[in-house]
């Protein structure tokens, strides 16, 4: 209980009067206790009028002091009704500070003055530790910074408040985002980037909504996750959103747990809280980016990864949507149908020949063609295998241009379908070499009378660039009439190397 002020008898009450009125008005006590007023911040009582504020003289009592009035002064009332007589009443609110509720103000300010703010007794980082132990506070292995660092009166109200603890928080989570919101004070002593969120985004979690930080975060001093997480963060979101590592391949974000990695877990600009803008920039935080400066990137990658992949596992390797050639086949027309089947797309699927996300070839190969097929097949890939009564044979590569398939070199897949075909070696026309010789060199033997002779549009211009086609839209020159072409446009005898898709008798892979 606080010790009531103790009331003044008639006569010495009138004493007292009466040396108030006989002393000197202006006497000060500053002679003899300056080093009661010589810091940085001084009692307001005492800069705003005297000692005689607070302090009164007791006429005929002995004591040391030197001054006209009294030897002996006392405080005109007690603690803490003497500092209400000035300051609001603190003990007021349904949580009140044990100091507070005892009327020790001067338990934590000085009377007169200090180098503190508020006339702390100590620096506001160590006041409350003069009374607290923190180590009881901070027993687990995660400490909240402010606790660790001795800001106490971050979070509490030093005097008390209507909250348990004194807690200063106001509605929701506002009280948090004193500190870690994106737009709150900088400086020593604040949460990093990495501690702030911005609830301005259009895309709130909804967790947010609903409740408040302490849905997911410790609201005390420490915490066994890192975070202040009330659970590991796996079993945090499973306990709203369902368990996404049930599938035979799940994403290896999803079975280490960190959800986080993906999805912000506050706010975002983007559905479904992605990290990043876009899920291309999202999946690689993590996967190397094989798309950026590709010439030629696969379309529905375009859209995003999770366009072949389900962000959190699929039954199927990779986290495809569907296995193998079956992913492919989702947009792509199915291109073994054929009788004869290449052994490399049995074995190994699409991937075996095309890189799925991004090359600097067309068709999405990841070598030229002629080098890409010579893996494989090393004793072909200079072409001698045709014609092999012919010393030089029939070359593929940099010296023919295909002229079936305007605006792209000769190679392997100028007469072999990489793919299928319903005829013998993948050709793909006749029953034997010779018939598909004849698809070029015009049929000799009266069977086919529609393959006509079309060697002389394989032939390289003078004019244009030698070994590689061009990539623009190629166009035919008339018989024999010799032009300089540039870069993809060429004129001469045969079709320009442009390299624009041509409808022909054959759907080959593009070199």
């Amino acid at each position: 209980m606080t010790a009531p002020a103790r009331p003044a008898g008639p006569s010495r009450a009138a004493a007292t009067a009466a040396a108030a009125r006989a002393a000197p008005q202006g006497e000060s006590c500053s002679g003899c206790h300056a080093q009661l007023i010589n810091k940085r911040v001084v009692h307001g009582a005492i800069t705003l009028g005297d000692c005689r504020n607070c302090h009164r003289p007791e006429p005929g009592a002995a004591g040391k002091c030197k001054g006209k009035t009294a030897q002996h002064w006392t405080l005109i009332r007690t603690e803490p009704d003497l500092c209400y007589g000035c300051h609001d009443r603190k003990d007021q609110s349904k949580s009140v500070h044990t100091a507070v509720r005892q009327g020790s103000c001067l338990s934590c300010h000085t009377a007169h003055s200090s180098n503190e703010p508020k006339l702390l007794s100590s620096p506001r980082e160590k006041i409350c530790l003069d009374c607290h132990e923190v180590e009881p506070l901070l027993t687990k292995a995660v400490k909240h910074a402010p606790v660790a660092e001795g800001r106490c009166l971050d979070c509490h109200d030093a005097h008390g408040g209507d909250l348990p603890n004194a807690i200063k928080a106001s509605s929701g989570s506002a009280f948090c985002l004193k500190c870690h919101d994106a737009k709150a004070p900088t400086g020593k002593g604040t949460p990093g980037l990495a501690y702030r969120i911005d609830l301005s985004k259009p895309n709130v979690h909804v967790a947010l909504k609903r409740g408040d930080c302490t849905t997911c975060h410790e609201g005390g001093h420490s915490g066994d996750n890192l975070k202040l997480l009330r659970k590991n963060a796996v079993d945090l979101c499973y306990g709203c959103h369902d368990r996404k590592d049930k599938t035979k391949y799940p994403h290896s974000a999803v079975i280490v747990g960190d959800c986080a990695v993906c999805h912000d877990p506050h706010s975002s600009a983007q559905p479904k809280l992605l990290a990043k803008p876009t899920i291309q920039e999202t999946c690689f935080l993590c996967h190397q980016d094989d798309v950026t400066g590709r010439k030629v990137v696969h379309a529905p990658l375009e859209k995003g990864c999770n366009q072949c992949h389900d962000a959190h596992g699929t039954d199927n390797r990779k986290a495809l949507k569907a296995e193998g050639k079956k992913v492919c086949y989702g947009c792509h027309k199915p291109v073994d149908e054929g009788k004869v089947k290449h052994a490399a797309l049995e074995r190994y699927g699409c991937t075996g020949c095309h890189d799925p996300h991004g090359t600097n070839n067309g068709g999405l190969v990841p070598k030229k063609v002629n080098e890409l097929c010579g893996f494989c097949h090393p004793d072909q890939k200079d072409g001698r295998h045709v014609s092999p009564l012919v010393p030089t044979g029939h070359v593929v590569g940099g010296k023919l241009n295909d002229p079936r398939r305007e605006g792209r070199t000769f190679s392997c897949a100028s007469c072999h379908n990489p793919h299928g075909s319903n005829s013998p070696k993948l050709f793909y026309v006749g029953k034997d070499s010779m018939e598909m010789c004849a698809a070029c060199h015009g049929d000799k033997s009266g069977e086919h009378p529609e393959l006509k002779n079309v060697v002389s549009k394989a032939r390289r211009n003078v004019g244009g660039p030698s070994g590689e086609a061009g990539f623009g839209a190629g166009g035919a020159g008339g018989p024999g009439a010799a032009g300089a072409g540039g870069p993809g446009v060429r004129t001469g005898s045969g079709a320009g190397s442009g390299g624009g898709d041509t409808t022909s008798t054959f759907q080959g892979a593009r070199q």
